[in-house]
């Protein structure tokens, strides 16, 4: 007996069997937590894609585009969409398209889905899309540490940014560009630059007085650091809400007889007024229509032009404004098929209140003391246009909101540009893009 006492045959074994208990309930418990992980890895998917997805839906809206999505362009409704499209869904609240969500959930477990947009997020003003995303389950193993369920979560922040105010001049291609002391008045829109190189706003010079809602490009911003520092800058460029008409192929007209006055399209005279030049105190008072124009229509001395019209000027036809000549145009509130060529009847919608569409490629300066007032828009997708020297531009007079669409857009010397209408009518979206903060 004393011997048997004394044996220490088997005793690793015997502690090796004490200590597998506790080793195996760890093991068990890890992994039970290597699970929790796994959960917690899809509710943070979860998170991010209903964050992001809430934050499109919000710059869609911000941005004054069509945002084609059911419930009134939620933003929550489309932040559970996504939600649901990664298997977390609020009880009974599933049927999304694209759900992935079981119509019930196995005994003790449930889920939450929070959609909420803010105004402030880490002490930063702006526009905000946050999700929270939990899934509550029973615990098993973790029961003996006194938890008898676990609530696993994922939370995320999509930050939307980008200019607040719509676009009123807009260079598709090339540089918007301030030079010399403009004077630049347009507090309710903006301007911006789909051009994609570093001085996509361009500014030179000092004594420049800029009064915008916005301004925003696609490219970047160089000169002045005050201009350039509030400037939105890579962004998504804008859309051209005219773009359907740059493939209209337009039939070759005849003259009209006149090179001293202006004759409107129509079935009876459809023709282009070619060359036509106005001199001294010459004034045309246009009370609607179409007039198509090739070659330069000049305006010397104090001549003028008012009234209501639009001018379509064709390929190499160009304005030509010395003294004090003025264009003073408001677009017609609407285009009939009797006044356009049958190539631009399917677009009659784009060209009501247009004032100007040019379809040449032919740079057009307004110079001098010359002014241009405009109710309405200035479509030139080719040219470049600049105002250079003491030239006046008012898309609306202050009661209307007129908008410059050209290639590329310069203001030069002491040139004025006024559009405090806006943004009674403007048609480009503003640009915004969506980013991840947490």
């Amino acid at each position: 007996m004393r011997n048997v006492l004394l044996c220490r045959r088997g005793s690793v074994a015997f502690a090796t069997t004490v200590a597998m208990i506790p080793l195996i309930g760890v093991l068990a418990l890890g992994g039970e937590a290597g699970s929790w992980y796994v959960t917690q890895q899809r509710a943070q998917n979860a998170a991010d894609a209903a964050a992001y997805s809430g934050g499109l839906q919000k710059a869609c809206q911000i941005g004054g585009t069509s945002c084609s999505i059911t419930s009134n362009n939620d933003v929550t409704y489309r932040g559970k969409q996504f939600a649901a499209q990664n298997t977390f869904c609020n009880s009974g609240d599933t049927s999304y398209p694209g759900s992935k969500c079981p119509t019930s959930l196995p005994s003790g477990i449930s889920q939450n889905v929070q959609i909420a947009e803010l105004t402030s997020w880490g002490g930063t003003a702006g526009q905000y899309v946050q999700a929270k995303v939990s899934q509550t389950q029973p615990t098993y193993l973790a029961k003996m540490l006194g938890l008898s369920t676990v609530t696993i979560g994922a939370t995320a922040v999509a930050k939307v940014q980008g200019a607040t105010k719509p676009p009123c001049a807009l260079a598709l291609t090339g540089t918007i560009g301030f030079q010399g002391s403009p004077n630049i008045n347009a507090p309710n829109c903006g301007m911006a630059s789909n051009d994609t190189a570093s001085n996509a706003l361009d500014f030179t010079g000092g004594g420049m007085s800029i009064n915008l809602g916005s301004l925003s490009a696609a490219g970047g911003c160089s000169g002045a650091s005050s201009f350039c520092n509030t400037a939105y800058t890579y962004m998504p460029p804008v859309t051209n809400p005219f773009s359907a008409l740059d493939s209209v192929t337009l039939p070759t007209l005849a003259s009209c007889s006149s090179s001293s006055s202006l004759t409107a399209y129509s079935a009876a005279t459809p023709c282009k007024n070619n060359n036509v030049s106005l001199t001294g105190n010459g004034a045309l008072n246009l009370t609607g229509g179409v007039y198509f124009i090739s070659g330069t229509l000049t305006l010397k001395g104090n001549s003028s032009i008012s009234g209501t019209a639009l001018f379509i000027l064709l390929p190499g036809a160009s304005f030509s404004m010395k003294g004090t000549g003025t264009i003073t145009i408001t677009g017609n509130a609407s285009v009939t098929n009797s006044q356009v060529p049958s190539a631009l009847q399917p677009y009659l919608g784009l060209l009501s209140y247009m004032a100007i569409y040019d379809l040449s490629n032919v740079a057009v300066q307004f110079g001098g003391n010359s002014n241009i007032n405009l109710s309405g828009t200035m479509y030139a997708p080719n040219a470049s246009v600049t105002f250079q020297g003491n030239p006046t531009i008012d898309l609306g007079g202050g009661s209307g909101c007129g908008e410059l669409i050209a290639a590329s857009i310069a203001f030069n010397g002491n040139a004025t540009f006024n559009d405090t209408g806006c943004p009674t009518n403007t048609v480009p979206s503003t640009p915004q893009y969506v980013q991840l903060v947490q």
